[in-house]
């Protein structure tokens, strides 16, 4: 059996595509906390909608899969992005067909999310007072959902990335795993993402 661990993803992707089930397994592994995370997240979306866990995973492997095929090793995009695309929308095809609403996802409330591994920085600190309502844990779609599409508007590609990962309560040795990077990259990503936020925030 081959060695592919000191592959990156473009080039396990090459070998997967040429019938390579070692490289697909790696690939597979690499990305399995993240495709866990998203149908753990999906699940709490859906709950008592008659879908279960397995159905939600088997959604989400097949846009895996999909982008391991689609995926174009010239574009600037990271993998990372591009497969994340592709199992977001598979699993909210299967949303909407159980649900019969185009954006069922987006109407649903959106939990409290950090993005600094010691607590210091939290979004929903700058969205609403919790002071004023101790029982807050969740926030209006609306309202988050203009703040996280302004916020993305001032990240560059890679930033977004660790955003969007770290909004799913991966820390940055995992960030680092999945995008290729070593975690001082991850860091400082972070601590620029911190100060971007705040000046969203701050206007």
């Amino acid at each position: 059996m081959k060695d592919y661990s000191d592959l990156n993803d473009n080039e396990l992707i090459s070998v997967a595509r040429e019938h390579d089930e070692n490289a697909m397994s790696i690939l597979y592994e690499k990305y399995k906390p993240l495709i866990n995370k998203k149908c753990s997240k999906y699940a709490k979306l859906i709950n008592g909608k008659g879908i279960d866990y397995a159905d939600l995973y088997q959604e989400c492997m097949i846009g895996f899969e999909e982008s391991v095929n689609n995926y174009n090793l010239d574009d600037d995009v990271m993998f990372y992005t591009f497969t994340n695309v592709c199992m977001d929308r598979q699993l909210n095809s299967l949303i909407i067909k159980i649900n019969r609403y185009k954006n069922k996802l987006l109407n649903e409330s959106v939990p409290l999310e950090t993005i600094d591994d010691d607590n210091e920085f939290n979004l929903i600190d700058y969205i609403k007072d919790n002071k004023s309502n101790p029982e807050l844990g969740l926030i209006d779609d609306i309202e988050y959902q203009d703040l996280y599409n302004n916020i993305v508007k001032v990240l560059t590609d890679f930033e977004e990335c660790v955003f969007n990962l770290k909004l799913q309560n991966f820390d940055y040795r995992e960030i680092a795993s999945i995008l290729d990077k070593e975690p001082k990259s991850i860091a400082n990503a972070l601590q620029r993402i911190k100060i971007k936020v705040r000046r969203v925030i701050n206007g």
